[in-house]
């Protein structure tokens, strides 16, 4: 299985899952794609955030921008080093969506694409691989699209969590799922430290499950499972984040006092 990676950080996911792809004998990574953040038109670009401020508003903004530091895999290794010690090609683009990402997939004719660790990926990317583009969302699908790991299940009152491996398509967490893996929430003393000890329990394990999926995945996609539409979370609001503090409190007091 011939494999092209797409990834938007230095020190994620992608630097997790290449040395356990790259010793699968089955899989042959034949390059890595890091794109930067840029945009092909800033100007729809700001009005995105511009109208996601306005929903969430400012509060929830900042809020946000606070809560990236959450979400930051501060263990992963460079990218760049790991590509080079393991012999496989990386190239830097512009953007995700960008002219020079179609080519450099279409140079090396790739079965299928990873995305690890990306905003959308439009049609003109994601179809040039034989199967298409497979995706990794550290929450249950389809009951999460979108979310953000723990806190949204939190906010809900679920004490659930987990990944989900699923096909790209032309929505955010809607493609076909093809393996998923769920696991009780593990509670901490602070909503950050819940967040932060239970994405590194979905990081050790997700490279494994991307090994497995690309090795299995004619089988797989044969079986998978074709996801309902359901509801699209997003950063939260102010209000919507003390809701989660709240939840978090009251389960954290609950499984310590049981």
């Amino acid at each position: 299985m011939k494999i092209i990676i797409l990834t938007s950080s230095r020190n994620g996911l992608a630097s997790r899952c290449l040395p356990i792809l790259c010793a699968n004998p089955k899989i042959n990574v034949v390059r890595v794609i890091l794109a930067g953040e840029g945009s092909p038109n800033k100007k729809r670009a700001l009005q995105r955030k511009l109208k996601k401020t306005w929903r969430i508003g400012l509060l929830g903004a900042l809020n946000g921008i606070r809560l990236r530091d959450w979400y930051d895999d501060k263990e992963a290794g460079d990218l760049s080093e790991i590509c080079r010690s393991l012999k496989v090609d990386l190239v830097e683009t512009e953007f995700v969506n960008c002219e020079q990402t179609r080519v450099l997939f279409r140079e090396v004719k790739p079965d299928l694409g990873l995305s690890l660790g990306n905003g959308y990926i439009g049609k003109s990317v994601y179809s040039i691989p034989c199967f298409g583009m497979i995706n990794i969302h550290t929450e249950v699908l389809p009951r999460f699209q979108g979310a953000q790991s723990v806190i949204w299940p939190l906010y809900e009152g679920v004490k659930e969590t987990g990944f989900t491996l699923h096909q790209i398509d032309a929505h955010i967490d809607t493609g076909n799922i093809l393996l998923q893996q769920r696991y009780p929430i593990k509670f901490y003393p602070t909503l950050q430290a819940t967040v932060e000890q239970n994405l590194k329990t979905a990081w050790q394990q997700i490279p494994a499950a991307f090994s497995y999926v690309c090795e299995n995945y004619e089988e797989l996609s044969q079986k998978a499972i074709n996801q309902e539409r359901s509801r699209s979370y997003t950063t939260p609001t102010f209000w919507q984040f003390l809701r989660m503090v709240r939840n978090h409190r009251k389960m954290y007091q609950s499984t310590h006092t049981a």
